[in-house]
């Protein structure tokens, strides 16, 4: 599926997965930077970066749950909003250690289910021959995002300071929460059936994303013989 048809299928899908791209790159390439720079000890380091892995995993599921019964453009909105202003929060009051672990936990508990929810946000709007492409594209979409990540929020933290790390993630987070309120106003879910969430985490290599679009072809397909 050629790029340019991706977006216009799914504006909000791409530029999701572009601002998650940014958001993974700072929470698992450059936290433990962070840290350093901030003058944590290691002990306190590995604290935080587990605290976002904790934060992921724990998540999934509520978030999920809620997905499948609630306008996901909301979902996204508030999940990417929870996000966004954990990260000012951290930023605001980074002297203290427990507020970092706190902004860690919600950080990790939000983008990565996020990262699953536009995935089936963006199949909602496909026909089930065309899932496993535009997956394909959306992974090259949020690997745009890392790649140039690490350089922006590099450059940040060298201009002002470790603090810069929770800066670039709230701007992101609340952009696309910003983003996703937009997309409410400009198109109607009417018509529009739910593929199923199908918990996904960034590190997943494309075969792992185009299985987790089978099966939601297949929940979807179980669901109308169940109805009829």
């Amino acid at each position: 599926m050629p790029l340019k048809t991706l977006i216009a299928t799914s504006p909000l899908g791409c530029f999701g997965m572009f601002a998650l791209g940014g958001v993974f790159s700072a929470q698992f390439g450059m936290s433990a930077v962070y840290g350093t720079s901030a003058g944590l000890t290691v002990t306190q380091i590995s604290l935080f970066v587990s605290s976002i892995y904790v934060g992921a995993l724990l998540m999934q599921y509520p978030i999920g749950w809620f997905s499948d019964r609630v306008d996901r453009r909301l979902v996204i909105l508030l999940v990417a909003a929870f996000g966004g202003i954990a990260a000012l929060f951290a930023l605001l009051n980074s002297q203290f250690f427990i507020t970092i672990l706190c902004a860690g936990f919600i950080m990790g508990g939000t983008s990565n289910p996020l990262y699953s929810l536009l995935i089936a946000y963006t199949n909602d709007y496909l026909e089930a021959d065309d899932m496993a492409a535009a997956s394909g594209g959306l992974v090259f979409i949020g690997g745009v995002g890392a790649i140039a990540g690490p350089l922006i929020i590099g450059w940040m933290m060298d201009q002002f300071g470790a603090q810069a790390f929770f800066m670039v993630i709230s701007v992101l987070m609340t952009g696309l929460a910003i983003y996703a309120g937009f997309r409410m106003t400009q198109t109607s879910r009417d018509g529009i059936d739910d593929a199923a969430y199908t918990p996904v985490m960034p590190s997943s290599t494309m075969v792992a994303v185009e299985v987790a679009s089978e099966f939601d072809i297949e929940t979807a397909l179980l669901d109308e013989i169940n109805d009829t």
